[in-house]
């Protein structure tokens, strides 16, 4: 009746931060004024909710997108994000350029990148 929920792949903190994000190339990014950047990436549609739209005459079957417009932090560790960059090396810059404890900002660039991963705009490799 419930299904269960999958355990997520346990990794070490150390290979966390030793792992390389890389961008989606299907990710339009438009410079903003401000400095900051819009990210317009593909939305992964559910089969059954494309086919469900379709029959209701929502979609046209063309890629849905959606944006987001990242804050003055977001937009620094974007433009970071080379293919280069480690996530510790991407962490440390932040660190220096905002002032910030080495830890609080593993976490915050860490968090910041699991929740862009789990959208699609960056891999890891």
């Amino acid at each position: 009746m419930f299904r269960k929920k999958r355990p997520e792949p346990t990794i070490s903190r150390a290979e966390a931060l030793r792992m390389v994000p890389m961008r989606n190339e299907a990710v339009a990014v438009t410079e903003l004024p401000e400095g900051l950047v819009r990210l317009a990436y593909p939305l992964a549609v559910k089969p059954w909710f494309g086919r469900l739209a379709d029959k209701v005459g929502l979609w046209d079957g063309s890629p849905m997108t959606k944006t987001v417009e990242l804050d003055e932090m977001g937009t620094f560790v974007w433009r970071h994000i080379d293919g280069e960059r480690s996530v510790r090396d991407i962490a440390e810059a932040f660190a220096e350029t905002y002032q910030v404890q080495p830890r609080e900002s593993e976490l915050a660039v860490t968090a910041f990148i699991k929740t862009i991963g789990q959208r699609g705009i960056i891999g890891l490799k």
